[in-house]
């Protein structure tokens, strides 16, 4: 014979109280638990104990037409900028009753089918990385989102969506400006992919154009993986005109280009400076500490909350537009 699970009329009837009462106490809804007297909510809770009664989210789901998860996408994890921001969404997201739901796109065509999985219900909402696309790619890749949606880039504006300007570009602008002022005249600059357009390049070569000085960007591809860092550490340090200078599009693996710089008896940054993006924990604790460029965490804590907050209304929050400064951070490594 099949065990008959608990129903809510089961535990109401053990608690005394009506169904509506066992209902506001599972809600989410702080208006709807007030209404439920703290001795009620302690029957009620002893009941379900007893009963061994799990809700129904999926038709609570249902009824509310609400998944209540939030989906966040990244181009990478494992890299400390982006793990320290999915920590931080994902403790405010629980906090609020939503289940965040944590993948990883790095192109448009990626980010899209995700998208569309979203459209369909598989969150309620979205926080999106997208730095990687041009902004009539975002305009294309969001404007028809009927989902709440939060895009972090460097340049995009608000349309259906609400955006966090990071800074990132405006940071790396700078920090070329200062190798640039310093006497360096050949920069390698190693990025994470060569996939479509670049903007935080194409920034540095902006700005190359804008000061006037004759300088030379030598670009490598590698700065997503240690191993790949690695190799173009090794692949610069084997030409015949070696940049005096490098940027790498990641503090993860800029640190890995100074230890492999090492290992080939290049000093830094007395032959070869080194500057890094992420401002991570461990480039301050390497050797040389690494200069890099690094974001205000509170603009985007306050991004991210005015998203989730918006998730639990029926009525969505109007778009906005956050701003995100990033700054340059000279140490030891330029």
């Amino acid at each position: 014979m099949v065990e008959k699970s608990a129903t809510v009329s089961d535990v109401a009837r053990l608690a005394n109280v009506s169904t509506a009462a066992v209902s506001m106490y599972f809600s989410d809804r702080s208006e709807h638990l007030k209404r439920v007297g703290p001795e009620a909510r302690e029957r009620i809770r002893r009941a379900v104990e007893e009963l061994g009664y799990v809700p129904n989210k999926i038709a609570r789901h249902f009824r509310r037409q609400k998944s209540e998860r939030l989906c966040v996408i990244f181009p990478k994890l494992g890299i400390p900028y982006a793990d320290r921001m999915v920590h931080g969404l994902g403790k405010a997201a629980r906090e609020r009753g939503f289940m965040p739901i944590i993948v990883t796109a790095s192109n448009l065509e990626d980010l899209e089918t995700i998208l569309g999985e979203v459209e369909a219900g598989l969150a309620d909402g979205v926080v999106a990385e997208v730095d990687y696309l041009t902004e009539a790619e975002v305009e294309k890749a969001f404007s028809s989102m009927t989902k709440h949606c939060l895009v972090i880039h460097a340049t995009a504006k608000p349309g259906p969506f609400s955006v966090l300007n990071n800074g990132l570009t405006a940071a790396l602008e700078v920090a070329f400006e200062d190798l640039v002022l310093k006497g360096h005249r050949h920069i390698g600059y190693i990025e994470n992919t060569s996939q479509g357009t670049n903007p935080r390049l194409n920034a540095v070569v902006r700005r190359r154009e804008e000061l006037g000085i004759d300088t030379k960007v030598s670009v490598l591809t590698g700065a997503s993986e240690r191993s790949t860092a690695a190799d173009c550490a090794r692949q610069i340090a084997s030409w015949d005109e070696r940049p005096t200078a490098v940027i790498v599009e990641s503090d993860f693996t800029a640190v890995t280009v100074i230890e492999e710089f090492s290992r080939l008896g290049i000093a830094v940054p007395d032959q070869i400076a080194v500057v890094g993006c992420g401002n991570a924990e461990e480039g301050f604790y390497c050797r040389p500490r690494l200069t890099t460029i690094g974001p205000e965490w509170s603009s985007f804590e306050e991004a991210g909350q005015y998203l989730i907050d918006g998730l639990g209304l029926s009525k969505p929050l109007p778009p906005r537009r956050f701003n995100s400064p990033w700054s340059y951070i000279r140490r030891n490594s330029a």
